[in-house]
């Protein structure tokens, strides 16, 4: 009953107190007067005092083309419902048709007003009763359109800090309720013609954007999509734009800082296996087990009979080294504080043969500069000792012979220059091997670890694919006593054609600050940017165009005549947002499957995230995508108000079939090893360091900082135990 109805209905009472007061004739008890009314009706039934008209089924709004029935109460002076009491209806302005008996079709948009008339008078005797009902008939929802952006766009780039939303909306009746937008859940201003523009902040990754149009009445227009935006793109074809391609000068850098070199603290030569902690003790170690013999002549001195000497065995101690990056390179600063040999000979002096058996100690130190370089990614490492100074600290003899001892103690006599001499010559060849190839071929490793690698991908959904990876050192940059970097270039290519040929690239993620700490011995940055060259040259090979009848469950095989998944933009690996927990992200955004099902076309708009956390595993970076993911799915157009397969099925479906294949192909597919180290075979200088190896060990957790995953690392070298 409306408000209306309900007033007339109030107003019936009055008058039919004032008919029973003028029906009580006058002071003789007379009765009705001749021309009043029949309150019971007489033989024609009770009169109508009162009528109430609703529509049913009753609701807010109604469709063109939808059937109403007009449902109608008279009632008699006691408020008693009239059976059968006969009415008339109408609409005014030929709103709907009259299909009889109170049912009308319902055919222009607008407020439409229904009236019902009581055949018979009401009180008066002379009008009949009359109510109506108004309701509200809507075409649909309002005409939304999105203008700007369009969906699966690549934006960012150049200036620009937020995402720009634009678009316009229309509705035929707008004065049932107030015509709203809401982009993302705010409400945005519309202009005298409908139009509207708003702001997005822009995240780095997929956004999601959805716009809602309400008239307040009708259900919603909705538009949804996804967009990438990032700061910058990298080329993703090669330079003939024949296959997918991306290279980033600085893919992965690796940071030797100073503690690397030499972390201050001494070699623990007690230890089983004897343990590298820097590369200092390195050279410690190298320096410990050198052969002096084989670089020393045999005999040391020939010049018989007046003098000859051989060494027959040498010993080192006390052996102090202390390394320090420097601009360039890096400077090594060491001391043998003995270095014990056995010896063999004899002297003639003044007519005398003096037996040099038994044996002499030296002590001796050197500084050499060690410079190191590489001109590009194609050229060579160079590494070479710039400077090189030793020097003799002292020479003492164990010889049998106390005037033999006597005779290399004099700093102008044949003996002793002739002997500083060699063992000058000797340690100086030593440090000429040891010190350019353990750096040099430590800096060499890393430009040949990952040169020319593959990948294939072979799953049971995805197309084949194989990936070629190629990471060269681009230059070798130093900070003295803070860090030496490596950066290498990394280039990601497939063989295949490309499927997007026109996409803007990679998405590239810009820090603002250095991720690399300058304190950490040791630190390894692989740029985020890398992970997505990875995604995008799968996905530029074809990786998400799929037939997706693959992945329907076998009870709806009967019912899907085609399934069609394209993944409009590639899959992009993100920093964590707000309270994810993850390292990262990795986010598929706006695929589309195009459904057909029991006759209907239906495309369904699909978003897909997942957290990723990020590991060490066996001397490669590992990908540990979470199990379970997000995911958002929509009804981008469809041929059926209702689709045989809605929204939540075939969320179900994503999630139980695509997943699995997804996710697998994503961890094999960013797997990388990582450049290890190496400081080539030691045997030649040490032969007792066979078997000495560098290997990574992760003293924290990777962590995501700025535009890259950082793993803080330890290099250390051991010897097998026993040796």
């Amino acid at each position: 009953m409306n408000a209306m109805t309900t007033t007339r209905r109030l107003l019936l009472l009055p008058a039919l107190a004032l008919a029973l007061l003028g029906a009580c004739g006058d002071d003789d008890g007379m009765g009705l007067p001749d021309a009043g009314p029949r309150l019971d009706g007489g033989p024609d039934g009770p009169v109508p005092f009162g009528i109430e008209v609703t529509v049913a089924p009753a609701r807010s709004a109604y469709r063109i083309g939808q059937s109403v029935r007009l449902e109608v109460e008279v009632i008699d002076i006691d408020e008693e419902i009239i059976e059968g009491a006969e009415v008339v209806f109408s609409v005014e302005d030929d709103a709907a048709a009259d299909m009889g008996e109170g049912v009308f079709e319902l055919t222009t948009e607008g407020r439409i007003q229904f009236n019902a008339c009581t055949v018979r008078a009401g009180p008066s005797g002379e009008e009949p009763l009359c109510d109506f009902a108004q309701i509200f008939v809507d075409a649909g929802a309002p005409n939304l359109e999105v203008t700007s952006p369009t969906p699966g766009a690549e934006l960012g780039g150049g200036e620009a800090t937020a995402i720009v939303v634009e678009g316009s909306v229309a509705d035929t009746e707008t004065s049932a309720g107030t015509l709203r937008v809401f982009v993302n859940g705010s409400t945005v201003e519309l202009d005298e013609m409908g139009a509207f523009r708003t702001e997005l902040p822009a995240l780095f990754g997929i956004n999601h954007i959805e716009v809602v149009a309400s008239d307040g009445v009708t259900e919603d227009a909705r538009v949804e999509m996804d967009v990438l935006w990032a700061e910058d793109y990298r080329p993703a074809m090669d330079s003939e734009g024949t296959r997918p391609e991306v290279t980033f000068g600085e893919g992965i850098t690796l940071q030797l800082g100073q503690r690397f070199f030499d972390d201050g603290e001494p070699l623990d030569t007690m230890a089983d296996p004897v343990r590298t902690e820097d590369l200092a003790d390195i050279f410690e170690l190298v320096l410990q087990n050198v052969d002096f013999r084989g670089f020393l002549p045999d005999p040391v001195i020939d010049n018989a009979p007046t003098l000859f000497l051989r060494i027959t065995e040498v010993r080192t101690s006390d052996i102090d080294v202390v390394v320090d990056v420097v601009e360039g390179g890096a400077e090594l600063f060491l001391r043998i504080g003995t270095l014990d040999a056995d010896t063999v000979g004899n002297l003639e002096f003044e007519g005398t043969m003096l037996d040099l058996g038994g044996g002499l100690t030296a002590s001796l130190s050197a500084f050499a500069r060690l410079d190191v370089s590489k001109a590009g990614p194609e050229a060579p490492v160079e590494a070479s000792v710039e400077e090189l100074t030793i020097a003799i600290e002292d020479v003492e003899g164990r010889f049998r012979s106390a005037e033999a001892n006597a005779i290399l103690q004099l700093a102008e006599g044949l003996l002793r220059s002739t002997l500083e001499d060699q063992l000058r010559d000797a340690f100086g060849d030593s440090l000429l091997d040891a010190i350019p190839a353990v750096l040099a071929d430590a800096i060499g490793s890393l430009d040949t670890a990952l040169q020319d690698q593959t990948i294939p991908l072979e799953t049971e959904l995805f197309p084949p694919v194989t990936i070629q990876l190629d990471g060269r050192v681009a230059s070798i940059d130093t900070r003295y006593r803070r860090w030496m970097r490596t950066p290498l270039q990394m280039t990601v290519s497939t063989d295949a054609t490309p499927a997007w040929p026109e996409s803007r690239g990679a998405a590239d993620l810009v820090g603002v600050t250095d991720p690399l700490f300058e304190t950490t011995p040791v630190q390894l940055g692989m740029k985020v940017a890398l992970l997505n060259g990875l995604l995008h040259t799968l996905w530029n090979s074809g990786l998400l165009e799929i037939d997706a009848t693959a992945i329907l469950p076998e009870d709806l095989a009967g019912l899907v005549m085609g399934a069609d998944l394209s993944g409009k933009l590639p899959p992009v690996i993100r920093p964590a947002r707000g309270a994810e927990t993850t390292d990262l992200v990795l986010a598929l955004g706006q695929a589309e499957l195009q459904l057909n099902a029991l006759g209907a076309d239906t495309r369904f708009g699909v978003t897909i995230e997942a957290g990723v956390t990020l590991d060490i595993v066996d001397g490669a970076i590992v990908l540990n995508v979470d199990e379970e993911p997000f995911i958002r799915t929509w009804i981008i157009e469809s041929t059926e108000a209702r689709p045989p397969i809605n929204e939540e099925g075939l969320e179900g479906i994503l999630r139980d079939q695509l997943w699995p294949e997804l996710r697998g192909a994503v961890m094999d597919g960013l797997s990388l090893e990582l450049p290890a180290l190496e400081v080539g075979d030691l045997t030649g200088i040490a032969p007792e360091l066979d078997g000495f190896a560098l290997s990574f060990e992760l003293a924290r957790p990777l962590d995501v900082r700025e535009d890259s995953a950082v793993a803080d690392l330890a290099i250390v070298g051991t010897v097998p135990a026993g040796m």
